[in-house]
């Protein structure tokens, strides 16, 4: 919601340079760098139920407070806050691995996934107008107030998941019911209580470095992640200064990207299950992970052609209503390969499902905070056409990494040189 505000925010603080825009929309990226490696150890120790309220509360503080900065400093600090505090990325996709059998994942991971993808285009349409009627803050005291209505309900209706935090509380009242100190889970027995919480909080960083598939997958998700956001803190200017959009329209030209990721998210609901049945029908019964993966070599295709159709049009001023349209294929890009990813580190890390989510998501959020940096030199000193097109040209280059994944990732996955003792 922040993006078409940042015209207004700039403004008030008299303000002129444009990478302080960059900056108040891809700071919350660089705060979800550092969440994830604390909400999925505390979730794997402690249960996600609690980290989940929590991480709900600091957000809700943290978006009141930047509705009321005076600075805009103050403004980024609390905006860095919110991606900290931010743990659904990290805990749904586990969520969904605890609650549903393999073979229904994909569908439950398309749904769980809409509300969370479609935030960064529906929210700019809602703070567009929101910011010219009421004014900026509002922006961040609707998003507080609306995760407040969402916490009271989650109070209400959420309970625990997570397999070894439930049976960590039944064997501890096993254990005042029979004074029988061994009854432990499994995953408990003989470790005490500081390498728990040690081998919990460096998990993720293990994979992170370690692990082959989360790498190769990193690198590429990455790559998607950051274009996204380049796009995301781009746009607003873009409509603005060659569309000559005001501030309440400039947040249609988000619809997009809404529209791509709908569309891939219908599309990941109605194939990725029945992909994983249908292969394992044909192999014995056996449903591998790398069964998810064929869609994001689709998206890698989508997303080089997007940028060049994107940049171009934007160029020559060709109707704005084909770079919105264009945008819909990177929307898309996004889809076929976040929801696919988050299903395939489910699959394969199973409990350890939250810390694998994090380790790709260092990586991810980084290069999504990092990058759209580099936009406003780039469209400077090359323009909309080339600058993208560059983009494209680097996209095109990581095409092979999921036909990659597809063939040798389960070797990969299960040779004993790359197994980490988690």
């Amino acid at each position: 919601m922040c993006a078409p505000a940042a015209p207004q925010i700039l403004s008030e603080f008299k303000k002129t340079d444009g990478l302080y825009s960059t900056i108040l929309v891809s700071i919350w990226e660089l705060g979800e760098v550092g969440g994830p490696l604390i909400v999925a150890p505390l979730a794997e120790l402690y249960g996600k139920l609690p980290v989940y309220h929590i991480a709900n509360v600091l957000f809700i503080v943290f978006s009141v407070g930047a509705g009321a900065s005076g600075t805009i400093a103050g403004v980024i600090v609390c905006r860095f806050l919110n991606g900290v505090a931010v743990a659904s990325v990290t805990l749904n996709p586990g969520i969904v691995g605890d609650l549903f059998v393999q073979e229904q994942r994909g569908r439950a991971m398309s749904v769980m996934s809409l509300a969370v993808l479609l935030g960064p285009t529906l929210g700019p349409v809602i703070g567009g107008y929101l910011s010219q009627a009421y004014g900026w803050r509002w922006t961040f005291w609707f998003t507080a107030i609306v995760t407040a209505v969402l916490e009271v309900a989650f109070i209400a209706i959420f309970r625990e998941t997570y397999r070894v935090t439930i049976l960590r509380r039944k064997a501890a009242r096993a254990r005042k019911a029979t004074r029988n100190d061994s009854l432990r889970p499994k995953e408990d027995l003989a470790v005490s209580r500081r390498s728990i919480l040690k081998r919990a909080l460096v998990r993720p960083l293990k994979i992170m470095f370690l692990s082959p598939i989360v790498i190769l997958l990193a690198v590429y998700t990455a790559t998607v992640y950051a274009y996204l956001y380049l796009i995301m803190t781009t746009i607003t200017e873009v409509f603005e200064d060659v569309y000559r959009f005001e501030d309440g329209p400039v947040g249609l030209s988000f619809l997009g990207l809404g529209i791509g990721i709908g569309i891939g998210v219908f599309v990941c609901g109605a194939t990725l299950d029945w992909y994983l049945k249908r292969k394992a029908a044909k192999t014995n019964g056996s449903m591998k992970p790398e069964y998810r993966l064929p869609l994001l070599a689709i998206g890698g295709c989508l997303i080089p052609i997007a940028l060049f159709i994107y940049g171009w049009t934007v160029e020559y001023h060709v109707h704005w209503i084909v770079p919105i349209l264009s945008t819909s294929l990177i929307g898309f890009g996004l889809i076929a390969t976040t929801i696919p990813t988050s299903t395939y580190l489910v699959d394969s890390f199973e409990i350890y499902a939250a810390s694998a989510i994090a380790a790709l998501g260092v990586w991810k959020y980084l290069s999504g905070a990092l990058l759209p940096l580099a936009g406003p030199p780039l469209y400077a000193r090359l323009g909309y056409g080339w600058g993208n097109s560059l983009l494209g040209f680097l996209a095109l280059a990581l095409m092979p990494a999921p036909l990659l994944l597809i063939k040798y990732g389960e070797r990969l996955r299960t040779s004993s040189k790359f197994k980490i003792d988690l």
